[in-house]
């Protein structure tokens, strides 16, 4: 029997709400605690395990007499029981009555009379309020009866648990009499308050185990164990089930007060009537639909519900003489909107139409209602005028729609333009300032269009990207430009610092023909910007035309002394040509070079004379020369050494020594090259007769370079050792 008990109290732990089982749980671990206390087991175990019946007998004996015992003294306690039961319950029965008149006083709500735009809401309202009041009533009542049922239920489980208890108690003071007698008692509050199960249990635990450990029953301890672990994990749940549900009820009472404050704002502050009787009903169905909570919390609230339900009925009963008035600054209110609305028909501001349309229906709407019989009217006049408003601001739209399409076509007729000055190549500043005026009236043309459809606004993008272009490369252009200006104001500075340098200088001839090849130079140069164009240009003309100014005052004076010069030149040249070259060659030489010392030693002649007795000197120089038996080479040497001298004789035979260096090397080069030409040459030859005529004189060439080789060569020595 007890592993039935057992079973139970396991399914009641499985049960999800356990608070609502606690009173069955209660019983069964009472009923359980009985038969561990007189050591009884299951009955089945019992007929399996006990082998001896004459011992049976005894044990039914024992218990009859246990019974018999008790008989007497459980029904004196009985009726004591009893008695104070019908008094609990009296007690209680009177309290849910006056619960239950306290709210009915409460709950009800004056009837006012109040008339809505709308036929039957006060009725309705008022019959919602009465419906409220008396389902709380109700319920209340509903309330005090199951109370009273539980009542009675708890007493009858009471009387059972005592008359249970007092056999147990009986039946193990006989089974143990040397020890102490344990009174185990099961009272009134423990059988009808679950909550004070926990010090109970553990008093009614430690009682049993005394009495179980005195049995030989073996299969009681294994029992009593399941049994713990079953109670215990019940008080678990209970606990945890018991704070949950307090948590529900804070947070009903906490959804009850924020319903209380919206109805409370809504009866404070809401003046139309018909969006204050929504709220209301919908705030209505939110407080019935909240759950049960404690009687004290219910009576606090349901009395501010009431008051507030009761203030919200007043305030209806006050619309019944504002109707009236509503109803009419509503119709006057709307007569104005009407006859803004006519104005807008004559006005030309579409934009202004378009804004101040939308603004007179937005009134319109926000006006409430008025008299019916003028409504009509008034209703179908505003609209029939909205309409033709929007109409003439849709064909506005209409002809700007078509008007953009025309503005597209001709945007894209000076795109087409922009884009052909784009592809042009221009090499010249004037193309350049021709292009740039044209693609700027291309762009005062573009502004003067109107706008574009929305769907081709994308056009504008590409005009501005390709007019970014145009003047994209017209800065790259002018970026070469000034570019190529600084590289010839660098070039012309040099030139005008060389110029400062040759303009005091005395040798007329050299400087005088560098100068005219630094002006040769500058006109080759490109122009620098013009801001330093005319400057550097104005200081290298005063540079030359200074020198040239002195260099035409010293001619002035030296023009006799060359005169005089040109004379002796003259009879020198008399005298080298009648000379006639004897036996002895080396003496011959010798007197050429003393004609060549005499010549040098001569000043210089007219300028206009000069070329013509200089190449009359050469002339009978190289005749007389070539009367003397000398090989080639020999011949280029002495001339060379003549020419070194006159080197030497000049003011800047430092310059012109390098002149010649550098001329004789560029020579060597080009005749290494050509060699190097002719050798790779030979190899092309083939091996027959005609070829190896064709070989014999590139051969020859070869030889003829190589010598050439070596007399520039020589003359290097020669300038080095000058």
């Amino acid at each position: 029997m007890k592993s039935e008990i057992l079973n139970k109290l396991e399914i009641l732990l499985q049960t999800e709400n356990v608070l609502s089982v606690q009173k069955e749980f209660k019983q069964l671990s009472a009923q359980f605690r009985s038969l561990a206390a007189h050591g009884i087991s299951d009955i089945d175990e019992s007929e399996e395990d006990h082998e001896d019946d004459e011992h049976d007998d005894e044990v039914n004996a024992h218990v009859e007499r246990v019974e018999v015992k008790t008989d007497t003294e459980s029904s004196d306690k009985k009726e004591d029981t009893e008695s104070i039961d019908e008094k609990a319950q009296q007690a209680e029965t009177n309290e849910q009555k006056t619960r239950a008149v306290e709210v009915s006083d409460t709950a009800a709500t004056p009837t006012i009379e109040a008339i809505d735009h709308k036929e039957g809401i006060d009725e309705k309202a008022q019959q919602a309020e009465s419906d409220d009041v008396k389902s709380d009533h109700t319920e209340t009542l509903k309330t005090a009866a199951n109370m009273k049922d539980e009542s009675a239920a708890e007493k009858t489980d009471l009387e059972v648990a005592q008359n249970e208890n007092e056999g147990i108690t009986e039946k193990a003071q006989q089974a143990e009499s040397e020890k102490s007698k344990p009174e185990v008692v099961v009272t009134k509050e423990g059988a009808e308050e679950p909550t004070a199960m926990d010090e109970d249990d553990s008093e009614d635990d430690s009682k049993v185990e005394s009495v179980a450990q005195t049995t030989d029953n073996v299969g009681i301890d294994e029992a009593m164990q399941r049994f713990k672990e079953l109670t215990a994990q019940f008080k678990e749940k209970t606990e945890k089930q018991k704070g949950l549900k307090k948590r529900e009820e804070e947070d009903t009472v906490k959804t009850a007060k924020h319903l209380l404050q919206e109805l409370g704002l809504l009866v404070e502050n809401e003046e139309n009537i018909s969006k204050a009787f929504n709220g209301f009903n919908a705030i209505q169905e939110k407080w019935k639909s909240l759950p049960k909570v404690s009687n004290d919390a219910y009576r606090e609230l349901n009395a501010e519900y009431n008051k507030h339900a009761e203030k919200f009925f007043y305030n209806i009963n006050i619309y019944k003489e504002l109707k009236e008035l509503d109803l009419k600054h509503n119709l006057e209110q709307k007569l104005l909107v009407l006859e803004d609305q006519r104005k807008l028909v004559d006005i030309n501001d579409i934009r202004r139409m378009e804004v101040e349309v939308r603004l007179n229906q937005d009134r319109w709407n926000e006006i409430g209602p008025t008299y019916k019989e003028q409504w009509d009217k008034i209703k179908d006049e505003f609209w029939d005028l909205t309409r033709d408003v929007y109409k003439k601001v849709q064909d506005f739209y209409n002809q700007r729609r078509e008007q953009q399409i025309k503005n597209y076509e001709i945007k894209e007729e000076l795109l087409s333009r922009v884009k052909h000055l784009v592809s042009l190549d221009l090499k010249s500043n004037k193309k350049w300032q021709e292009k740039t005026a044209e693609i700027i009236e291309i762009q005062k043309e573009w502004k003067m269009i109107g706008y574009v459809p929305k769907d081709k606004t994308s056009i504008w993008k590409e005009f501005r990207k390709t007019s970014d272009q145009f003047f994209e490369n017209k800065r790259a252009y002018y970026k070469e430009i000034r570019d190529e200006q600084d590289a010839n104001k660098k070039r012309k500075m040099q030139l005008l610092s060389r110029a400062e340098e040759l303009k005091d200088s005395e040798d007329w001839s050299e400087a005088s023909s560098e100068l005219i090849k630094l002006q040769k130079d500058w006109k080759e140069i490109g122009p620098a910007h013009q801001r330093d164009e005319n400057k550097m240009w104005r200081k290298f003309r005063e540079y030359c035309d200074h020198f040239f100014q002195k260099r035409k005052a010293h001619k002035s004076e030296e023009s006799s002394e060359f005169e005089e010069n040109h004379k002796a030149k003259n009879a020198l040249l008399e005298e080298l040509a009648a000379f006639e070259p004897g036996a002895d060659r080396n003496k011959n030489i010798d007197t050429l070079k003393e004609f060549s010392e005499k010549w040098r030693g001569i000043g210089h002649v007219p300028y206009k004379a000069k070329d013509k007795v200089n190449k009359e000197y050469k002339r009978i120089l190289d005749e007389k020369y070539g009367l003397l038996k000398i090989d080639r080479k020999e011949k280029e040497k002495i001339r060379f050494e003549q020419k070194l001298e006159d080197i030497k004789d000049n003011d800047k035979n430092d310059y012109l020594i390098r002149k010649e260096q550098d001329n004789i090397r560029n020579k060597i080069s080009k005749l290494n090259t050509e060699a190097i030409q002719l050798e790779n040459n030979i190899g092309f030859f083939a091996n027959s007769k005609g070829a190896e005529k064709l070989k014999h004189e590139v051969e020859l060439k070869i030889d003829k370079v190589k010598d050439e080789i070596d007399i520039l060569k020589e003359r290097l020595s020669m300038l080095r050792d000058a």
